[in-house]
């Protein structure tokens, strides 16, 4: 079985129609697109498994970059080893020393300006 990952289609769309669209290229095995929990709406993605390897290249050929009710849409193979990969997470930009009080903290930022506050000085007068 291939696993495709599908993006982009419209959020209106049936399942049925999807399934009418990629099987012209091949056997699917499942279809499964994304909902949202609370809203029960299709979130844009979704996997689709093929039986053939050619029948997921015809598929992706043919469909990646299709636009379908105003939508383009994005198709590849979907990365089975996800799961196994560790995520790599950014190092946050403000690094806050640990010790180091709230009087000290400011203290680095002593030579900056402070920022413009919004007033209603703009408002239109009557």
């Amino acid at each position: 079985m291939i696993k495709l990952f599908v993006v982009g289609y419209p959020l209106d769309i049936q399942e049925a129609e999807l399934i009418e669209i990629f099987s012209i290229h091949g056997m699917l095995h499942s279809v499964h697109l994304l909902t949202d929990k609370v809203t029960h709406r299709h979130k844009g993605f979704g996997f689709i498994e093929m039986v053939d390897q050619a029948g997921a290249d015809r598929a992706i050929a043919a469909i990646n970059g299709m636009v379908l009710k105003g939508r383009k849409i994005s198709v590849k193979l979907a990365d089975e080893n996800r799961a196994e990969k560790p995520r790599t997470f950014k190092p946050n930009r403000f690094h806050s020393e640990e010790g180091q009080s709230n009087a000290s903290s400011g203290e680095q930022f002593k030579n900056k300006r402070p920022r413009k506050l919004v007033s209603n000085t703009f408002r239109a007068e009557k």
